[in-house]
């Protein structure tokens, strides 16, 4: 089953910044949903978790 795993903080500005409520946003999460906001839903989940992965410094990893 898809579903895209994203911290409850991001869930809760992507539901303010589209105007729907965090249980649409769950579910477009869940693949429940596809319509025109879920894709965009999902869209920005996906922008948001690149943009906490490149917070991650691979030098500190390493070592």
């Amino acid at each position: 089953m898809k579903n895209i795993l994203l911290h409850p903080k991001h869930k809760k500005k992507i539901a303010k910044d589209i105007g729907v409520s965090k249980q649409t946003v769950d579910m477009s999460l869940s693949y429940v949903f596809n319509s025109f906001n879920a894709k965009k839903i999902r869209l920005l989940a996906k922008e948001l978790l690149v943009e906490e992965a490149r917070k991650i410094n691979d030098v500190d990893i390493i070592n």
